[in-house]
C-alpha cells in the first residue's frame, strides 16, 4: 500500500504515549484513525501490512482467515463489526514465512472524534518458521472523554512461528471499550504477550481465546489498573489441545477506587499439557472491587493444570520501612505498586517501561 498523508505531530505525540516510534525504526507501521486506515508502510520485505479491505481483494487466502476463529454472528457487538456497509476496517499484518523480523511491528488506533462510534476488525498472520514483535497501541487525544470502541483480532501463528508482542491502551475517561481477541497457535508456536491497561475508562470489556496445538508455549501478562470511575472486565479462555502445549496466563490488578473483574479459565483438552492461571490484586483504598475467579477444567487423564490468586492492600511494614528510609509516603506507595506490577521483570521494552511508570502516576493522580 501508498502511504497516505502523514500523522500530524499532535497525533504522534497521542500515539507516542502508547508506543509509537519513528517508521525508520518499526520493520512496519499502521495506524488507523476514526474510519480511516491513514498508514501501512513496510521497511522489511519479509512483512506485508495493508487495510483489511485491501487484503481481501488481494489474497484470496485471506477471506478463509476473516470469521475463522469466531463466528460472524456470535453475538450484538462481533455482528455490528461483521455487517458494516462500507465493508471491515482494520489492519492485515503478514509475517512471512521464515522471516526474522529485527525490528518490531507496530499497528495502532487512534478515536479522534468526540462521541465517536469506532468498530474495527484485524488480522494477523506469523507464518511457518517467522519470528516477530509486535508493539499495538489505542488512544484518543485529550478532548475525547466518551465514544465507543469495538474491536476484533484475529491471530494466525503457523508451525514454529513465534512473537513477543506488548499492548497498551489510553482510551477516554467516559468510554465503553469492548474488544475480542481469537489466537489459534499451531504445533511449536511461541508466543509471549503484554497488555497493559491504566488509563481510566467507564467501562472495559476484555474477551480472548486462545487454542494451542502440540508443543506450544505461551506466557501472557496482564497489568491492569482502575481508576475511580473505571470498571474493567477481563475474560480469558485457553485451551490446551496439543501434547506438549504449555501456557502461564498472570494477570496483576490495582484497584484505586475501580473495579476489575477477572475471569480466567483453563482448559486441559489433551494428555502431557501444563498450564497455570496466577491472578494477583492490590487494593489502594476501600473503594472499588477486585475479583479474581481462575477455573480449571482437565478433560484428559494427565493434563496438569494449577492457579494462585490473591488480593490484598499494601504492606504497611513495606510503606513503613520505605518512609524510614526517607521516602514520601506517596513516593514509597507509587514504588511498592511498581513493585508489585514487576515492571523491572517484564519484556517491556524499557523506554516503554518509563512510559508505563509515568501513567500509574498520572492515573492516580487523575492526572490522565
Amino acid at each position: 500500500m501508498d502511504q497516505r498523508p502523514d500523522l500530524s505531530n499532535e497525533e504522534r505525540d497521542i500515539l507516542h504515549d502508547v508506543g509509537f516510534e519513528d517508521l525508520s525504526e518499526r520493520a512496519a507501521t499502521a495506524v488507523l484513525v476514526d474510519g480511516t486506515v491513514r498508514l501501512a508502510q513496510s521497511n522489511d520485505p519479509g512483512v506485508e501490512v495493508m487495510p483489511l479491505a485491501e487484503a481481501l481483494r488481494t489474497y484470496d487466502f485471506v477471506q478463509d482467515l476473516m470469521f475463522g476463529l469466531v463466528e460472524p454472528d456470535a453475538n450484538e457487538d462481533i455482528a455490528l463489526i461483521a455487517e458494516q456497509r462500507d465493508g471491515p476496517l482494520g489492519h492485515f499484518v503478514w509475517v512471512k514465512p521464515g522471516a526474522q523480523v529485527t525490528l518490531p511491528v507496530q499497528t495502532f488506533t487512534l478515536l479522534e472524534t468526540p462521541q465517536g462510534r469506532q468498530f474495527t476488525h484485524d488480522i494477523m498472520v506469523i507464518d511457518e518458521g517467522a519470528s516477530v514483535d509486535m508493539i499495538s497501541g489505542s488512544a484518543v487525544p485529550s478532548s475525547v472523554h466518551k465514544g465507543r470502541h469495538v474491536s476484533i483480532g484475529e491471530c494466525y501463528m503457523r508451525k514454529g512461528a513465534s512473537c513477543n508482542s506488548v499492548t497498551i491502551e489510553h482510551w477516554g475517561d467516559g468510554m465503553d471499550v469492548v474488544s475480542y481477541g481469537y489466537a489459534q497457535m499451531d504445533e511449536g508456536a511461541r508466543s509471549q504477550s503484554t497488555a497493559i491497561k491504566m488509563a481510566p475508562v467507564a467501562n472495559d470489556l476484555s474477551r480472548s481465546k486462545v487454542t494451542m496445538g502440540a508443543n506450544t508455549n505461551a506466557v501472557s501478562q496482564a497489568i491492569i489498573f482502575a481508576a475511580p470511575g473505571t470498571e474493567r472486565v477481563i475474560e480469558t479462555e485457553t485451551h490446551l489441545n496439543g501434547t506438549g502445549a504449555k501456557s502461564e496466563d498472570l494477570a496483576r490488578m490495582v484497584s484505586a477506587g475501580g473495579t476489575i473483574i477477572n475471569n480466567a479459565y483453563l482448559i486441559g483438552n489433551m494428555a502431557g499439557t501444563n498450564g497455570f492461571l496466577g491472578c494477583d490484586g492490590l487494593k489502594l483504598t476501600d473503594d472499588g472491587a477486585i475479583r479474581a475467579v481462575p477455573a480449571l477444567e482437565a478433560k484428559a487423564e494427565g493434563a496438569m493444570l494449577s492457579h494462585e490468586a490473591s488480593v490484598g492492600m499494601i504492606d504497611s511494614d513495606k510503606l513503613n520501612y520505605l518512609m524510614a528510609a526517607g521516602i514520601e509516603e506517596d513516593a514509597a506507595r507509587d514504588l511498592i505498586v511498581q513493585g508489585f506490577l514487576s515492571l523491572e521483570n517484564t519484556t517491556i521494552p524499557a523506554g516503554l517501561r518509563r512510559r508505563v511508570i509515568e501513567m500509574i502516576a498520572r492515573a492516580k493522580s487523575g492526572g490522565m
